[in-house]
């Protein structure tokens, strides 16, 4: 099924226009994307292996979950939706904290923060988006990183700096 995207300005102003997926943007155009960093225990989170099929970072690392918001969607929708469907977890009752907002390249990202309890066993993954899921440290988030295995982007040292001062809620 085609996916639709609504356009935005760079501010995060809906420019009332909507496109395929795969559509070139022009400039001054932008479409929102959302990740999410589930924290599931004192500097404990859960990430994700991207599949081998995806076009971007295949086999790589990546946060818990994160996709494009579609069109008609809210960020926060977009990002109960990318979980539920990556992970087959159900966080629309839990706390999600809108932790950083990035605009970069032809996207605004909304990082988002979402402290659960989580049994790796319970995971139904999405085979054609996520190959893997473990619960690694923020220590080995870094030691991902650094061997090149997990992909890196500018917002990370800001986020986990501002995560660690948060309480763990569970």
């Amino acid at each position: 099924m085609a996916e639709f995207w609504d356009i935005y300005n760079e501010k995060g102003k809906k420019k009332n226009k909507i496109i395929k997926k795969g559509q070139l943007l022009l400039r001054g155009e932008y479409h929102l994307v959302v990740e999410s960093w589930i924290r599931c225990g004192e500097n404990e989170f859960l990430i994700q292996r991207r599949s081998a099929n995806k076009k971007l970072f295949p086999n790589m690392w990546y946060c818990s979950a994160g996709g494009s918001v579609l069109a008609g969607e809210e960020p926060r929708d977009g990002i109960i939706r990318e979980v539920k469907e990556e992970l087959g977890i159900d966080v629309s009752s839990d706390k999600i904290r809108l932790k950083r907002i990035v605009v970069e390249d032809y996207s605004i990202f909304y990082i988002y923060l979402i402290d659960r309890e989580i049994n790796i066993d319970d995971l139904v993954l999405q085979k054609e988006e996520v190959s893997e899921a473990k619960i690694v440290s923020s220590e080995e988030i870094k030691k991902l990183i650094k061997s090149g295995e997990m992909i890196y982007l500018d917002y990370y040292d800001k986020f986990f700096k501002s995560v660690e001062k948060i309480p763990y809620l569970i």
